[in-house]
C-alpha cells in the first residue's frame, strides 16, 4: 500500500530537471556515496567487503581499516553516553549471532533506514518541484518529502522511522532540520544507534556538475556526550532515465539467516 502512495505521489508532483533552475541549488538526479556501504559509519564499508575481510582475518591478515565518515569529534568516534557506549558494545558483539535475533540490523530486517542511513545504503533520488524536496531511496524502499515553506514539525507525541523533514535553503545549500524519529532505525550494522530524542541537521550542497557534498551534525543528549557531526560526497549514480529496480526485501523473506556468521561455521 505505501508503495503505491509514494508511486502516486511522485507521479503527481515530479516536475522534470528542465523546469528547475540550473542553479546550484539543482539537486535533482541520482546519487550514491563515493564510498557506499553501512557496515560501520567509523570505518564505512560494503557488505561484500565484510565477507572478504571475514575470510582474510581466518587467514591471519590484517586489514586496514578505512577513514571514519564521523569527523568530529576528531578522533572519528560517536560519543556515547556511558551506557549507551555499553550498549552498542553489546549489540555490536552479538550483530552475527543466531543466538540472539534481537540483535540482528534492522535493515536485514527489511525494516526503514531512517533518514540518515538512508543516504549511505544505496543510490537515491533527488527530485524537487515548487515548494517541495523528495529523497526517494532505492533499497528498503525509503522516501522523505521535505516542505521548504516554513511549517511547524508535527507534534512530539507522532513518532516515525523516518522521521518528520524541513528544508531550507541557506544560500546554495539545502539545510533539512530532521526530527520526531521513533528511534528504532540503526546507524549501520555493527548497532551504532540513536533514540527518540535525535535531531539530525543535513547540509547538501552542489560542489560540482555531478557532486554533492553531506554534512550532517547529530544531537540526542539522552545517548551522546555532544553533538556530532558526519561528511560523505556523494556522486552521481545514473542518468535521469533510470528507474529504481525492485528491492524484494519484505516481511517473512528468508535471506536474514544466510547472512549470520555461525561460531565454528565454514569461513565465506
Amino acid at each position: 500500500m505505501w508503495r503505491t502512495v509514494c508511486a502516486a505521489a511522485i507521479g503527481l508532483l515530479f516536475v522534470p530537471s528542465a523546469v528547475v533552475s540550473q542553479t546550484s541549488r539543482d539537486l535533482q538526479g541520482f546519487w550514491t556515496a563515493a564510498v557506499p556501504g553501512t557496515y560501520d559509519l567509523t570505518d564505512p564499508r560494503g557488505g561484500e567487503i565484510r565477507v572478504e575481510e571475514v575470510a582474510s582475518a581466518a587467514r591471519g591478515n590484517v586489514r586496514k581499516p578505512n577513514a571514519s565518515r564521523v569527523v568530529d569529534p576528531p578522533d572519528g568516534q560517536i560519543p556515547y553516553q556511558p551506557w549507551a557506549k555499553s550498549k552498542h558494545a553489546e549489540l555490536r558483539a552479538n550483530v552475527d549471532n543466531p543466538t540472539k535475533p534481537e540483535h540482528i540490523d534492522t535493515q536485514n530486517r527489511c525494516l526503514p533506514d531512517g533518514a540518515l542511513r538512508d543516504l549511505m545504503h544505496g543510490a537515491f533520488r533527488i527530485v524537487q518541484t515548487t515548494g517541495y524536496v523528495f529523497i526517494l531511496g532505492e533499497e528498503n524502499y525509503g522516501y522523505r518529502v521535505i516542505p521548504l515553506d516554513g511549517r511547524p514539525h508535527l507534534g512530539r507525541d507522532l513518532k516515525l522511522w523516518m522521521g518528520d523533514s524541513r528544508g531550507r535553503w541557506e544560500g546554495n545549500t539545502l539545510v533539512v532540520d530532521v526530527t520526531n524519529s521513533n528511534g528504532k532505525p540503526r546507524l549501520d550494522m555493527v548497532g551504532n544507534f540513536y533514540g527518540e530524542g535525535v535531531r539530525f541537521v543535513e547540509r547538501f550542497t552542489r560542489v560540482a556538475p555531478g557532486t554533492l557534498d553531506y554534512r550532517v551534525t547529530v544531537e540526542d543528549p539522552a545517548v551522546y556526550t555532544r553533538p556530532w557531526t558526519l561528511a560523505a560526497r556523494f556522486t552521481r549514480a545514473y542518468d535521469d532515465h533510470y528507474e529504481f529496480l525492485e528491492d524484494a526485501c519484505h516481511e517473512g523473506e528468508q535471506s536474514a539467516d544466510k547472512m549470520l556468521i555461525r561460531p565454528g561455521a565454514p569461513v565465506p
